[in-house]
């Protein structure tokens, strides 16, 4: 095939589409196709601030590249001192009509506002509440946007827009909050119901409500919904499951306080039959909740992303508050494409839980099977590993945050000491769990080490991990185990030996362990 020709060029266009930035410059310099093409690419992706915005778009119409814009990333603080506020305001209205008349078929639009503090000033608040309404009413034809990144107070009703542009939009596909708050649930209503017949995924947090869950019965092409945080009830997401459970694929419900296990039984790989990630951080339901989900005969065939937590109240802890084996043998036999799996507050595993899962699951990339969750929420919990879990963030933000399934450091943490120094500094066993003897650990740094080697007698069907975070203490013969992975890139834990330490060094050196303590 000619490296000129139509075909090896639609080939070449097609595999530019996943590089990255900097691969993409290097592209340019091989020949003079490739450097057309990935000057197209790099020109689908606009990243400026509002004011650039016109000099964007002359350089764009100077290099014919205007109709290939897909995506546009705008920058929205205002710089106190850069213009006049008279001028700044000019700056902002012609930047939208200049993209409004030139006619760019951006499809993606992403608004953020870098640096930007929780008390912004009045002028910060009005004149990037301005630049959002005039983009957004400057691209009616939008069918994805971000507001993730965006300041809070440029999406509330005082902030002077009122959301009136977002009201106009009609063909939205994707729209996320992230972490933010309309402060206005009746504003994301209004934004759901103008866009109920195109809307697919959904990231409103906590300013979905059950007057929002109900018009999205309605919607036919939702695939995921992101309600973390929200104050939705049972019956309403009964109801959500029951109309639109054949479609979704992506469902999280993490921190949201009115759940109770009327609601999460209803989650069945029958009501969800094509559902791939599923977050249930923080929710208060118990074990039997949970038993009820996996448990079934019926398995889930596309699971790939689980994370559970159960919210127990700390008035009355229990020992099983989230799984025990049952429940880790039944997602080892029904999840078989599992990918990530992360289990937090499981005081009822052992190692024969543990090693159902990871005999049988081949997929998996992430394991982290925590008997302490990131919060405390039993009366045994160490106070040095309560105290450093409460300045942890309570819901992890990303699947991929590996620093929000650290466990806190365990009470029998100690210094590291030569051998010599360990023997010196030994004393008579005390009972007192807060100074535990080095070799003849206490009661209670004895009932946290929950899983030995003997979880290894299935062995590991996986030969990649991404992460592997166990509240544990490696030895030489998980060592063994983990040296026949092709890659381990992160690895947690409680205590890890020497041998073990160097073992897994000399397999993997670029592997970053994070453990407690060596032994």
């Amino acid at each position: 095939m000619d490296g000129a020709s139509p075909a090896a060029a639609a080939i070449v266009d097609r595999v530019i589409a996943y590089l990255d930035s900097r691969t993409v410059a290097a592209c340019k310099t091989l020949n003079r196709m490739w450097y057309a093409l990935a000057t197209v690419q790099s020109a689908r992706d606009i990243d400026c601030h509002i004011v650039q915005l016109p000099l964007r778009i002359a350089q764009y119409r100077r290099k014919d590249l205007l109709r290939h814009a897909r995506s546009l990333t705008v920058d929205v603080s205002f710089v106190e001192g850069f213009l006049s506020p008279l001028g700044y305001e000019r700056r902002t209205l012609d930047a939208a009509a200049l993209l409004r008349d030139s006619a760019m078929p951006v499809l993606h639009l992403k608004v953020h506002a870098p640096g930007t503090h929780s008390a912004l000033t009045d002028d910060e608040i009005r004149y990037g509440a301005l630049a959002l309404g005039s983009l957004v009413r400057a691209l009616p034809g939008l069918g994805s946007l971000d507001l993730s990144e965006c300041p809070a107070p440029l999406l509330t009703p005082a902030s002077g827009i009122h959301l009136a542009g977002l009201v106009q939009l009609r063909r939205i596909k994707w729209f996320s909050l992230g972490r933010n708050d309309m402060s206005s649930a009746a504003a994301l209503t209004r934004v759901v119901g103008a866009n109920l017949h195109t809307l697919a995924w959904l990231d409103g947090r906590g300013d979905i409500t059950d007057r929002t869950l109900r018009l999205l019965c309605d919607a036919p092409n939702l695939q995921r919904l992101d309600a973390s945080g929200s104050s939705i009830s049972d019956d309403a997401l009964v109801a959500l499951v029951r109309r639109r459970g054949s479609s979704l694929r992506e469902l999280a419900l993490s921190d949201c306080t009115r759940l109770t296990r009327q609601s999460i039984v209803q989650l069945t790989p029958r009501m969800l039959p094509r559902l791939v990630a599923l977050d249930l951080y923080n929710v208060r339901v118990t074990t039997d909740a949970y038993q009820c989900l996996f448990n079934a005969h019926a398995p889930w065939p596309y699971l790939r992303d689980l994370k559970l937590k159960a919210a127990i109240p700390h008035a009355s802890p229990r020992e099983d508050s989230l799984a025990n084996d049952d429940i880790l043998e039944a997602i080892g036999r029904n999840c078989p494409r599992l990918v990530s799996l992360r289990l937090f507050g499981c005081r009822g595993t052992t190692d024969s839980g543990l090693s159902a899962v990871l005999g049988n699951l081949g997929y998996l990339r992430e394991l982290v099977v925590m008997r302490h969750p990131v919060d405390p929420i039993g009366e045994d919990a160490p106070e040095s590993a309560g105290a450093a879990a409460s300045s942890q963030p309570q819901a992890p933000s990303a699947a991929s945050d590996i620093w929000a399934s650290v466990p806190a450091p365990p009470a029998n943490a100690l210094p590291q000491h030569s051998a010599s120094e360990r023997h010196a500094v030994q004393s008579p066993p005390s009972t007192a769990p807060s100074s535990p003897c080095p070799d003849e650990p206490a009661d209670g740094a004895r009932q946290q080490r929950i899983f030995t080697s003997h979880a290894l007698r299935n062995g590991v069907r996986s030969q990649r991990f991404n992460l592997l975070n166990l509240d544990m203490t490696y030895d030489s013969v998980w060592a063994e185990h983990l040296a026949k992975l092709s890659h381990l890139h992160t690895l947690c834990g409680r205590m890890i030996t020497r041998h073990a330490k160097s073992l897994i060094e000399s397999q993997f050196p670029k592997c970053k362990m994070m453990v407690w303590n060596v032994d």
